[in-house]
């Protein structure tokens, strides 16, 4: 063998006879995307949605999280008094109770300056200027020794509810936990659409694939006659399929950032209101790069379903 044909021989070996495939199959995957615009890009929209509306609610979630973990607890007990209960009852009762040894300190809010502080912040002094009595009781802030576990807290919410002249115990840390709760649910609902969404995708996904298989299966035929493998066969159609899944998962990256924008104000102000310094934060490069690698994969997913149970069909189908 001369030299000139032994460097044919290493340019056109078994590696290079692989990419010169995979590079026809992808040509010829990308060329029939192309000619087809409207079916593109309606399947792209398609995996697009299911992908961008699960992940904005994620990150909108994320964000939110971020608020219940960084709220202070306050480990305390608002403490209300009967409405007859006179201002010595409430100061003996706060003598009391800071004797005890799981008490901090005990702070009293008279009732008066409560409701002078209540007329200042609102319009509503000649309604208030109608009724006979002040309607406010006196209120004592109880601080434990240490912040306590819900379990300590219930504990000594129901010990102060015993003692004479107290009407009712909350527990102020109990919206955080509300808080907390139905930010689980959230994650938890997200996470069922999400995956519901990534189904619908599969299978429009598959339903698209399976027509492009239908309409080329002449083609598959004639390959499998000529000795061709299903892996040959099946190879521009797993080219179909990720360069689907990819388109989908660069829309939805797009649709991704809009949505963030859309929901900035109304997420910002749910920060203001909370007294967080937080501001909602705009997808990072992790993102659209985890949708683009998602779409790709359910592209191939989907490609691998769909394409092996029809080429199977068409094989038993052709043999005598």
């Amino acid at each position: 063998m001369t030299q000139s044909q032994k460097r044919d021989t290493e340019r056109w070996g078994p590696w290079a006879a692989w990419r010169a495939q995979h590079r026809a199959a992808a040509n010829n995957s990308w060329q029939k995307l192309v000619m087809q615009p409207a079916v593109t890009g309606v399947t792209w929209l398609v995996i697009a949605i299911s992908l961008a509306l699960p992940s904005t609610l994620l990150l909108t979630l994320d964000n939110l999280s971020a608020v219940a973990r960084g709220v202070d607890r306050p480990s305390q007990l608002s403490v209300l008094l009967t409405g007859d209960s006179e201002l010595a009852v409430a100061e003996q009762l706060q003598r009391t109770l800071k004797n005890w040894s799981e008490i901090d300190d005990v702070v009293l809010l008279d009732r008066e300056l409560a409701l002078s502080q209540f007329l200042q912040q609102t319009d509503l002094a000649a309604v208030v200027g109608s009724l006979a009595r002040n309607p406010l009781p006196h209120t004592l802030i109880v601080m434990p020794v240490h912040a306590a576990s819900e379990t300590v807290m219930t504990a000594l919410s129901q010990r102060l509810q015993e003692q004479p002249r107290v009407d009712r115990v909350i527990v102020d840390t109990r919206w955080v936990a509300r808080l907390e709760t139905a930010l689980q649910a959230g994650w938890r609902w997200v996470l069922g659409l999400g995956v519901v969404m990534l189904m619908g995708a599969v299978l429009v996904l598959g339903n698209t694939l399976r027509l492009a298989i239908e309409a080329r299966k002449d083609e598959i035929l004639v390959v499998h006659l000529i000795g061709g493998s299903p892996a040959f066969a099946r190879r521009p159609f797993l080219y179909l399929g990720l360069f689907y899944g990819v388109g989908g998962g660069l829309m939805a990256a797009l649709l991704l950032g809009v949505m963030t924008w859309w929901m900035t104000g109304p997420v910002n102000t749910l920060f203001v209101l909370y007294d967080s310094p937080q501001k909602m934060g705009v997808p990072g490069v992790l993102y659209p790069i985890s949708l683009i690698a998602l779409g790709g994969s359910l592209g191939l997913l989907s490609t691998w379903l769909a394409a092996g149970r029809y080429f199977r069909q068409l094989v038993s189908r052709s043999s005598p």
